[in-house]
């Protein structure tokens, strides 16, 4: 008992009063407010884009069946909105598909983009890293995970879909006894599982290469990924049912309700996904503390304005901290 209070007193509640520290100072709320928005924009051009796709190497129709994953995680009304645009969809044919895909990918590019790259933005404000890299360059990193992102979204509806199909085909079409009930149970669970692997890798190449920064490890990446992926799944079905059973959307917005609600789920998701990148710059700098103790003796760390890039950092510094002497006579 007494190691388990140490250890929280040496090494969790620092980094949670960090976290905290580092929240207040970045605003997280308004880098998640504009993600949303242009989230919001994206939404259904990328939708039409993911069917389009999709419907050119797949059968369509079977997208609507797979669907019934998002229903426990997203508000009641987005989730008809975006079932009835995918009906709308999957219903066309194959030429309109063709060429809802070369309008849509240019609209969802763009707003997606747009997106990602405010998320990349807020990359830096949570690791409190100047944006350096040129216009071209920050560009192509946005459109390169805006990229990312709808073939990752391809690939896991295309798993979802196969998996269930692959059960009930094979065993008929080999002559193979039914699988026992517990494969089949593991094969209808590796939907939700499936979307959970997509946030939680999503999410770790997000904090790697969407910072402005040198190249961090794994080891300090993963802590926020999986944080972020639980409490994005936490929060997804909370604000479901607060929707469906306390929120009154569509009586207060009328026929913007789906869209309200809609928004803040994605606002909700950006605000998680930005948690977890603070937590992993809190973890940085309580490592780093650890690491040079005796060096950081006497030392307060608090968030400045970034230095110039060219400026050299202190060879002690916390990677996108700065660490400033406390006034003679205050205990650090």
């Amino acid at each position: 008992m007494t190691d388990m209070n140490d250890a929280l007193h040496r090494h969790i509640l620092p980094v949670m009063k960090q976290v905290a520290t580092n929240i207040a100072s970045d605003q997280i709320t308004l880098a998640a407010a504009g993600c949303a928005f242009y989230a919001t924009l994206s939404l259904f051009p990328a939708m039409s884009t993911l069917i389009s796709l999709y419907g050119l190497l797949f059968d369509p129709q079977t997208v609507e069946p797979q669907l019934v994953v998002l229903r426990n995680l997203l508000p009641p009304a987005a989730y008809d909105l975006i079932c009835d645009r995918i009906h709308i969809l999957v219903a066309q044919s194959h030429s309109s598909l063709t060429f809802n895909l070369i309008v849509s990918t240019t609209i969802a590019m763009w707003s997606a983009s747009a997106a990602t790259r405010s998320l990349l933005l807020a990359m830096n404000v949570a690791y409190n890293t100047p944006e350096t890299r040129s216009f071209l360059r920050f560009q192509a990193m946005g459109m390169i995970m805006t990229l990312s992102a709808i073939c990752g979204g391809i690939l896991t509806l295309a798993l979802m879909v196969a998996l269930p199909i692959l059960l009930d085909y094979l065993p008929q079409k080999l002559s193979l006894a039914p699988p026992p009930g517990s494969v089949e149970l593991l094969v209808r669970m590796g939907g939700p599982a499936l979307m959970l692997l997509f946030v939680l890798s999503g999410c770790s190449l997000l904090y790697r290469f969407g910072p402005n920064r040198q190249s961090t490890s794994w080891r300090c990446i993963l802590p926020g990924s999986v944080a972020a992926t639980l409490l994005w799944l936490l929060t997804s079905v909370g604000f479901s049912y607060y929707v469906s059973h306390i929120a009154g959307y569509g009586a207060t917005y009328g026929p913007l309700g789906a869209f309200v609600a809609t928004m803040m789920w994605f606002y909700v998701s950006a605000y998680v996904v930005l948690l977890g990148a603070e937590l992993n710059a809190g973890l940085e700098i309580q490592m780093c503390l650890r690491d040079n103790g005796p060096q950081m003796e006497g030392w307060s760390i608090v968030r400045k304005p970034a230095t110039k890039p060219q400026e050299a950092r202190p060879a002690t510094a916390v990677p996108s901290r700065e660490a400033t002497p406390l006034p003679p006579g205050e205990a650090p």
